[in-house]
């Protein structure tokens, strides 16, 4: 499993919601806060270099085409 970043201080976060201009009630903003080095770990995985395409079987195996 990928390693969490660590949570931004609350005043890093404050200014980052301000430069989205995202405003939300204390409670919503600290849960995100807190949720936010999970969301980081899920952009990283988006972000990583995919599979070759000769590791995907469909793109290596084709039935052969019938003639007539």
């Amino acid at each position: 499993m990928a390693e969490l970043h660590p949570p931004l201080s609350p005043e890093e976060f404050a200014l980052v919601m301000r430069q989205v201009g995202l405003d939300l009630p204390p409670a919503e903003a600290e849960a995100l806060r807190l949720a936010h080095p999970h969301l980081r770990v899920l952009l990283d995985r988006l972000r990583a270099p995919s599979n070759p395409m000769a590791a995907e079987p469909a793109y290596t195996f084709a039935l052969p085409v019938a003639r007539a």
